[in-house]
């Protein structure tokens, strides 16, 4: 029960690692916000969450709507007194294509839900995290930080890499305020997530993958610094 009298936000909470993080949350006493697009599924979670003894409510809301974001995180801060713990988990690995063949409407989609999601989640929450201090925590892949040779996956990778970016902002920023904030730069992981991959291809994704082994055209050297853990007085997470 090391988070009793806690309460924690989690986006992305109705499947994989959002609702694991939710249901790990409220076993170690914090009351849960679970937050996502799917009802089922976050009924779900909550339902497992009450019967295990916990506490928990479903917001039901588009990470990518700045309107319903904040009308759930209001929702969430007005019924609990409080907030104090972020999960930025919500994500998609959106479409697997070339640069020629990618729909400018599916960059925006990915953009609008990885990186505008994450902004929207955090900027709505600061106000109730700034009253005593907190915890963010945004959940991006190695794929923003060092694995570019996935072909196909440039429009993904440009997303976590925004992510990375917002972290290490937000850290200074919100360091004066007693708000922590961590990314987690993790590899592949076995959930739901990829079984909303879409793929165009024709041949020319597998070819491009095969022919980047021993080409020495396009090398491209990316310098990145680890993401900072500005620490507050309190550790909270």
């Amino acid at each position: 029960m090391k988070l009793e009298g806690k309460v924690a936000l989690v986006t992305g909470a109705g499947s994989g690692i959002g609702k694991a993080a939710a249901l790990l949350l409220a076993k170690e006493g914090a009351r849960v916000g679970a937050l996502g697009r799917t009802e089922s599924q976050l009924r779900q979670v909550v339902e497992q969450i009450t019967q295990a003894g916990g506490e928990a409510m479903l917001l039901l809301a588009d990470v990518s709507n700045p309107d319903q974001m904040q009308t759930a995180i209001d929702h969430l801060a007005q019924r609990w007194g409080r907030l104090d713990i972020v999960f930025a988990n919500a994500g998609i690995n959106g479409l697997i294509a070339l640069i020629d063949d990618f729909p400018p409407e599916e960059y925006d989609k990915t953009m609008d839900i990885n990186l505008k999601g994450t902004f929207l989640t955090v900027k709505y929450s600061v106000p109730y995290l700034r009253r005593q201090g907190g915890s963010i925590i945004i959940d991006s892949s190695v794929n923003g930080t060092r694995m570019f040779s996935n072909i196909g996956r440039s429009v993904y990778s440009a997303s976590k890499a925004g992510q990375v970016a917002l972290a290490k902002s937000y850290a200074m920023e919100l360091a004066r305020d007693r708000i922590r904030v961590n990314v987690i730069c993790q590899g592949w992981i076995d959930t739901e997530i990829g079984q909303q991959v879409g793929f165009i291809d024709g041949g020319d994704l597998e070819t491009a993958s095969r022919s980047r082994k021993g080409s020495q055209h396009g090398r491209v050297v990316v310098g990145f610094h680890r993401v900072m853990d500005t620490r507050s007085p309190q550790r909270l997470v």
